[in-house]
């Protein structure tokens, strides 16, 4: 017999490089309904997660709550798992163990594995089966899982689930999710389900609160928020606001709610593992939370003023960052801004316009295009949006050379936004990758 015949067959995947090609093969935003192929996955891999799960669903602050509670957990001394999306450069960014990336070299052995059990794994589905296998291996305390975009259908969902977090509901991916509060929250909602111990929801309007609330109660899981928060005995930390919310690591009035929805879970998790509730070390966990392109303050460089750079992507986190900009009393010298067809572009516009003649700004607005992504608007449409001149870029380094020619780099510490769009902040990432790990 032949030499070849006995060599073993290759695997699929040799580096993190093959398996990036095969994500990009099947297409970021490439959907199959169902969870029978994570089930499967998860059955015949034998994944069997030793430790309490913590899923965060909802349309906005859900990574930034996962931050929080991922944050708490190391600053009380835990093991702990983070899973979360988007990514803005590379999916290396979605899987954290102790707030530290997966090794380029684990992907393709993970990748192996998952492939080898359930081979038909959309993009979402192999990333989140791989966290699972990585998560495994590090004998972790503590799992916190970000849902894509629903609840129902979304990957994490096959993951069994001890607390079922739930951010603010919006109007958001309507092709997916459907064009009202009631069918956004209907999708999410089956986000609780059999076994999980409790839900936390963070302030809802009404129609969202009602539809989580009679699907809670349809299973007889206790669900907590603004609305009957007395029903649970908070500790007595959490009692008082001055303590929680004095140095949060994310900026912004509107982080507190997403702070709030961490911080219960984590009681939640303290009666239920018989953890010590410790408040300076939730302090501290509060206090250091990042996450790149959360109202992200970069320092003044040789060619560039200061920086925020927020991905502020839809009306309701525009709203956020303006509402930020005025409570941290900072007044911006430019905005460098693009967006995607899909997130109405005409209101967002309106948003930044009327912020601009509130505080009576006469600034720079930079229009770069979002090239590769075939929902970006074209800058010369955006540009008819505004009544204000902008200035039209095709590219985001070109934006990047414009701004210090209309912008005095020297004699100025007020930032340029960034903002608009999370591809226009990978723009950045890939420019300055540093800034994907630090901030102020």
């Amino acid at each position: 017999m032949s030499s070849t015949l006995n060599k073993s067959p290759a695997l699929p995947f040799q580096s993190f490089e093959d398996v990036q090609a095969h994500l990009d093969s099947l297409g970021l935003f490439h959907m199959d309904m169902g969870l029978d192929r994570m089930k499967n996955a998860i059955r015949l891999l034998n994944l069997r997660i030793p430790c309490p799960i913590v899923q965060v669903v909802g349309t906005n602050g859900k990574g930034s709550t996962a931050t929080f509670l991922h944050s708490i957990a190391l600053a009380n001394g835990f093991r702990a798992g983070l899973f979360t999306s988007p990514h803005f450069v590379s999916p290396i960014e979605r899987i954290r163990m102790n707030d530290r990336l997966l090794p380029k070299a684990a992907w393709a052995m993970f990748a192996n594995q998952a492939l080898a059990a359930a081979p038909d794994l959309t993009y979402f589905e192999l990333l989140t089966v791989m966290s699972l296998l990585a998560f495994t291996f590090s004998e972790p305390d503590l799992l916190i899982y970000e849902a894509g975009l629903g609840g129902q259908y979304d990957a994490t969902t096959a993951i069994q689930a001890d607390i079922v977090c739930i951010s603010p509901i919006d109007i958001d991916h309507t092709a997916f999710l459907g064009n009202t509060i009631q069918s956004i929250a209907a999708e999410k909602s089956h986000a609780i389900r059999d076994k999980v111990c409790a839900v936390v929801s963070a302030p809802q309007c009404q129609e969202a609160w009602d539809v989580l609330e009679k699907r809670a109660n349809s299973l007889q899981i206790p669900i907590y928020g603004s609305k009957n928060m007395e029903q649970l005995p908070l500790h007595a930390h959490l009692n008082h606001p001055e303590n929680q919310y004095n140095s949060l690591g994310l900026k912004g009035e509107h982080q507190a709610t997403n702070a709030q929805t961490a911080l219960i879970a984590w009681q939640l998790l303290c009666q239920k593992q018989r953890w010590n509730f410790e408040p300076k070390a939730v302090a501290e966990g509060l206090e250091d939370a990042f996450i790149p392109g959360r109202f992200q303050q970069v320092k003044k460089q040789k060619n560039l003023p200061a920086l925020v750079l927020d991905g502020a992507h839809n009306v309701h986190s525009m709203e956020s960052l303006i509402a930020t900009l005025e409570y941290e009393k900072i007044e911006p010298n430019a905005f460098i801004f693009s967006c995607l067809t899909d997130k109405e572009p005409h209101l967002l516009v309106e948003l930044i316009e009327n912020y601009l003649h509130r505080h009576n700004l006469q600034i720079p607005i930079i229009l770069s295009q979002i090239n590769g992504n075939d929902r970006a608007i074209q800058v010369d449409e955006l540009a008819k949006l505004f009544k204000e001149k902008t200035h039209v870029c095709t590219c985001f380094t070109e934006a990047l050379d414009l701004l210090p020619r209309l912008v005095s780099v020297e004699n100025t510490q007020n930032p340029t936004i960034i903002c608009g769009s999370l591809y226009l902040l990978a723009d950045y990432y890939i420019l300055f990758p540093q800034a994907l790990q630090t901030s102020f």
